[in-house]
Order: structure tokens, then C-alpha cells, then sequence
């Protein structure tokens, strides 16, 4: 354990330009305020990189076993387990030595200050341009450096640039990652597509968040029984349902032939579109097909997107009333509400009992809950070039997504759907788009992003 007054040991640089390296197991990667107030240095980087491996394995785990290979790469969770190998160099440990003793500056000697970290996107710059020397596969290197939700301006740096601590650090995050993979039994993972990539870039954000909360701070406590309990109190916990229900026992009433014939149609993951006039019962046929997807372990949760809050507003109570009817009795999930302004309407207090509580209700965690309905931009910005929009695209993998009324978007927002659309096919997602039965063709802008998808039409139903 390193203790806050601790004089970390260093080792001889190879060359006299670099900065003397410290053993990668002796790094600091936190810091961590004690019961009396004082600073000291927290859990090492080996430490905190095992842990966030661990934690992104055991999230993989809790998925639907179907989904599971089907989403992730293998070894999917050391791109996680990586992503701070960067805080092994100089400018980092500095900074940290310096938070618990200011009169700490060992580097002021080298005219230097940890200040300018942000001129190569600190750690995460480091990290990403180390994993890049170390010959790891395509996307790797990129995860690990936007792991924060931004692209460090590296500018060309190498791993054995001079800020970086030359060689002889370098040489220690070699050292760092080559035991991480012998203590996790994993390798760099071989991720196939960029959609792949955004994937995994969102469970190693996710995983590092959950890594560094309170139930790993204290460096003094063993860890590893911790990472299921933390899976929990983030909420990540796997939705029961009730078995064979069919849809009149879900709503009450008998399918119409227009549901009938979506309810038959989808019964794997795909893109489905259903053109019914108003009153048609739109929503229940949606929502009937995500049970069926649910149920069979084809879906991890449901998403439902409408234009506005307004729309949002409306569907809430409807889409957890449905969850009443078809989660297990036991079950306490219910539906996040995103927008905005949702904080106003959703004023219950129970809220922070059920799974996840309050967590999830950080605006860029929202979708990362099983259950939520909420308006279209927060689904677009998953296929967007946004911070942390991989962290959204995460939340949505494996999901129904149900588009709901795509007819009133313009043009613009009907170019973002359509990335969004092909984003969700990529990642196993159930896409069921919703729109009225038109007697005229529609203008061609309304339905460039599903023109290619066949469509349940209540017209052709009732005619034949």
C-alpha cells in the first residue's frame, strides 16, 4: 500500500534527456481522502486497471447470453482493463504526488509543470499512443485514448516522447500491460467494425466510472468481492419477466389484424415499419413485440423514442404500465424519462430504491438504463460525433429501439436517423419504426432513412 508521505523508488532513465522511471506496480492512478481529511495516494494503476477489466467482464456477463457474443469481442473487456496505462508516465505521477503534498516538485527541475498534460489530452494521450507502440489492434489505441469523451491532440507524439517519460517509461507500461493480461487471462481484443468499436469504447467509459466509485476509493480494503455489489447499486441488473403472456393478457384486449401481422413478422432482431391510422394501436403492437424480444433473451431493453417531450410525456405512463404487466412480480425495473425537462414530471421518490437509482439519470447515463422513453435526440446522438456518444451507443446495443412517429422529422434530422438506424442494426438492436397510414405517397425526405425496409400496412391487412 502506498501511503500519502510515501517517496515513490525510481529507476535510472536509459538515456540522460529522460525523466527517471517509477515500477509501473508503484504508480498511483488515484488519490483518496481519509476519514481525517488528509490526501494521500490511492489504489496503484495496476490496481485500478485490473478492477475496470474485472468490472467490464462481469457487465458483459449480465447480458442475455445470446447477445453476448454476438455484441462483444472476445476479450472485449481488456480494452477496459487498459485504458489507464497512461497514468504511468512523469507529468501524472507529478500530479498526484503534488495533490497530497503541494510542496512536492520533483520535477520542477525539468521546467515543467503537470499543468500541461491538456496539451496531449493527458493520461488518456498516453495511453493511447503507448497501446498504439505496443502494436494492439486496430480501434484499441483510439478507445483508450477518448476514454474521457474527446480525441487528445497528440499532435505525432510517440510513446517514447520526452514529456512521456522517453523509453524507460514506456518500457514500464509494457511491463504494466503484459501483466494485466497474465492477472486477467485476457489479450488485446480484435474488434471487426467502427460500430463494433464504439461499443466497446462505451463499456470501458461505463466500466471506468463503476471502477472508481465508492466501492473501490479505499486502498486499504480488498476489492474483488466488491464488483458484483457495484454492478448492482449502478443499477446493472438483469430484468426478470413473466413467461408466455400473450397480448391480450398484456393489454387486455384482442391483437387487430395490423398488430397481428408485425407480431407474426418480427421475430428476430431487425427493422420493421408499421403504417397504421391513428387509434390503430401503434404502441401496443411495438411494445408487444418488445416482450417477445425480451422474453427470448433477443433484447437487453427497450428504448422508446418520439419527436417531442410533449409525445414523451404522454407514452410514460403507458410504457410503465406495460412493464407492470410483463416483468415478474419481484421485478422493481420501471422506465427513466429523458429529456430535458423530465426532472419536473418525474417527482417520485421511490425512484431512488428501484435498480440504479439516481445513477442512471446523469444525462449521458440515461439510456444506459434497461427501460426508458424519452425523446429521438438522445438515441441520435449515440451515431454522433459527441462526447461520450459512444457511451449512448453502448446503452442503446442489444436494445428494441422503437422510433415512434418518424414521419414529422425534416430533412436534417432524417439524415441523423438514418446513420442511427444503420448504427442500431449493427449492434443487434430490434428497430421498430411507427408512422399513419398515408393515401398519399409520403415526400421521399420523410422516408429515406427506412425506404429499403418493408413495411405492416394496416391498409394491405384490412384489404386482403
Amino acid at each position: 500500500m502506498i501511503g500519502g508521505d510515501a517517496v515513490l523508488p525510481r529507476k535510472k532513465a536509459s538515456n540522460a534527456a529522460a525523466i527517471e522511471s517509477i515500477d509501473y506496480a508503484q504508480c498511483p492512478a488515484k488519490t483518496w481522502l481519509r476519514e481525517d481529511g488528509k490526501t494521500q495516494l490511492g489504489r496503484t494503476v495496476i490496481e485500478h486497471c485490473q478492477i475496470v477489466g474485472e468490472v467490464a467482464r462481469a457487465m458483459i456477463a449480465r447480458y442475455p447470453q445470446t447477445l453476448q457474443a454476438r455484441l462483444f469481442p472476445d476479450d472485449a473487456a481488456f480494452a477496459a482493463a487498459s485504458h489507464d496505462i497512461g497514468k504511468v508516465s512523469p507529468f501524472f505521477v507529478e500530479k498526484l504526488l503534488r495533490a497530497c503534498s503541494p510542496e512536492h516538485q520533483t520535477l520542477a527541475t525539468l521546467g515543467v509543470n503537470p499543468a500541461l498534460e491538456k496539451d496531449w489530452g493527458g493520461h488518456a494521450g498516453v495511453s493511447q499512443v503507448a497501446a498504439a507502440a505496443m502494436n494492439a489492434p486496430e480501434w484499441v489505441p483510439q478507445i483508450l485514448g477518448q476514454h474521457h469523451g474527446f480525441t487528445p491532440p497528440l499532435s505525432g507524439r510517440r510513446a517514447d516522447a520526452e514529456v512521456f517519460g522517453g523509453v524507460a517509461w514506456q518500457e514500464q507500461r509494457d511491463a504494466l500491460v503484459k501483466d494485466l493480461k497474465q492477472r486477467l487471462k485476457m489479450d488485446w481484443p480484435e474488434i471487426a467494425s467502427v460500430e463494433q468499436a464504439r461499443l466497446v469504447a462505451g463499456l470501458t467509459s461505463v466500466a471506468d466510472w463503476i471502477g472508481s466509485g465508492r466501492f473501490f476509493e479505499n486502498p486499504n480494503q480488498p476489492w474483488q468481492a466488491s464488483i458484483a455489489q457495484a454492478l448492482d447499486d449502478a443499477g446493472f441488473i438483469q430484468p426478470r419477466y413473466r413467461a408466455g403472456l400473450s397480448f391480450s393478457q398484456v393489454f387486455g384486449f384482442d391483437p387487430r389484424p395490423a398488430q397481428v401481422q408485425l407480431i407474426d413478422a418480427a421475430q428476430s432482431p431487425g427493422v420493421y415499419v408499421l403504417e397504421a391510422p391513428m387509434g390503430m394501436g401503434k404502441t401496443e403492437a411495438a411494445l408487444y413485440v418488445a416482450y417477445q424480444m425480451l422474453e427470448k433473451g433477443e433484447a437487453s431493453g427497450v428504448y422508446f423514442a418520439l419527436p417531442t417531450q410533449l409525445t414523451s410525456n404522454k407514452i410514460y405512463q403507458r410504457f410503465n404500465d406495460f412493464l407492470s404487466a410483463v416483468l415478474h412480480p419481484d421485478d422493481t425495473h420501471r422506465a427513466l424519462l429523458l429529456h430535458g425537462s423530465a426532472w419536473l414530471l418525474d417527482t417520485e421518490m421511490g425512484e431512488e430504491g428501484r435498480p440504479g437509482g439516481a445513477w442512471f439519470n446523469h444525462a449521458k447515463r440515461g439510456l444506459l438504463a434497461p427501460f426508458a422513453v424519452g425523446t429521438i435526440d438522445q438515441a441520435l446522438m449515440a451515431a454522433m460525433h459527441v462526447k461520450h456518444g459512444f457511451v449512448r451507443a453502448f446503452g442503446l446495443a442489444g436494445k428494441v429501439v422503437i422510433l415512434d412517429e418518424v414521419h414529422s422529422y425534416d430533412a436534417y434530422t432524417g439524415t441523423l436517423l438514418d446513420a442511427l438506424v444503420h448504427l442500431l442494426r449493427r449492434l443487434h438492436c430490434t428497430v421498430i419504426m411507427t408512422l399513419p397510414l398515408f393515401r398519399v405517397a409520403l415526400n421521399p425526405r420523410f422516408t429515406r432513412p427506412f425506404y429499403a425496409v418493408p413495411r405492416t400496412s394496416a391498409a394491405r391487412t384490412a384489404s386482403g
